[in-house]
C-alpha cells in the first residue's frame, strides 16, 4: 500500500521507513545515526511502538535532513519531489511559468497535480493551528472552494494563506484567520493573480 500524506504523519514506521529510503540508508546506517539496534529499528519499522526518546530523536534527525526523493523511493511510494518556494519567491509568481527553476528545497508529495508546488509559510495569521516554517503543498489544478485553506498572491499586497469564504455573488471572497489578532478581509476575484487551495501542511518540529 503507498502512504498517503496523512498516514506518513500519524503511522511512525511508515514515517521512519520513508526518511530512511530517501536519504538511501541501510537499516544499519539509519539505527547508527539514531543510536539504536538495528534488530530494534527493524521492529519499529514492522510496527513496534516506539519509545520516547527514539520517537524525539528521530524527528529532530528528520528535520535536519535534506529529504529529496531518488528514484528507488520514488517506485516506492508513489511520491515525487516538489519545488519549495520562499514567501518572497511566491510572491514574485504572478503566472506559473515564473516559477523559478533554480530552487534548492524540495517537498517530498503523493498529489497528482503535475504543476503543485510548496511554500514555505512566514507570519502569525495560522497560528496556532500552522506556524512560520511550516510548508504548504499547493494545488494550482484544483478550484478552491469554500471553507478550505488557501494560498492566494493578491495584485496590491502579495501572499497570503488564509481560510477562503466565497460570497453568494460569487465575485467577493472573505479570507480569515486563525489567529484572532487577524481580523477577516474582503476581495473581489480580480483582485487575485492567483488563488489555489492547499492540500496539506507540512509542520516544522524544529523551529529555526
Amino acid at each position: 500500500m503507498v502512504p498517503t500524506a496523512s498516514t506518513l504523519n500519524d503511522n511512525f514506521a511508515e514515517r521512519l521507513r520513508f526518511w530512511r529510503v530517501s536519504q538511501n540508508l541501510t537499516q544499519a546506517d539509519a539505527a547508527r545515526q539514531l543510536d539504536i539496534d538495528r534488530s530494534y529499528l527493524s521492529q519499529v519499522e514492522r510496527g513496534r511502538p516506539p519509545g520516547n526518546a527514539l520517537r524525539t530523536r528521530f524527528f529532530l534527525i528528520e528535520k535536519a535532513s535534506s529529504i529529496k526523493i531518488n528514484g528507488n523511493s520514488t517506485a516506492a511510494y508513489g511520491l515525487r519531489n516538489l519545488p519549495v518556494l520562499s514567501w518572497t519567491q511566491a510572491g514574485e509568481v504572478t503566472d506559473l511559468t515564473e516559477i523559478p527553476q533554480d530552487w534548492d528545497e524540495v517537498v517530498p508529495s503523493d498529489v497528482a497535480d503535475e504543476r503543485a508546488f510548496g511554500v514555505r509559510l512566514r507570519g502569525d495569521s495560522m497560528e496556532p493551528k500552522f506556524c512560520e516554517g511550516d510548508i504548504t503543498v499547493l494545488l494550482p489544478g484544483s478550484t478552491p472552494t469554500n471553507g478550505e485553506i488557501v494560498m492566494a498572491n493578491l495584485k496590491n499586497q502579495g501572499v497570503l494563506c488564509k481560510i477562503m469564504h466565497v460570497q453568494l455573488d460569487k465575485n467577493l471572497i472573505k479570507l480569515s484567520s486563525y489567529n484572532p489578532a487577524y481580523p477577516p478581509t474582503e476581495y473581489h476575484r480580480h483582485e487575485f493573480h492567483w488563488i489555489f487551495p492547499v492540500a496539506a501542511i507540512i509542520k516544522q518540529l524544529r523551529r529555526r
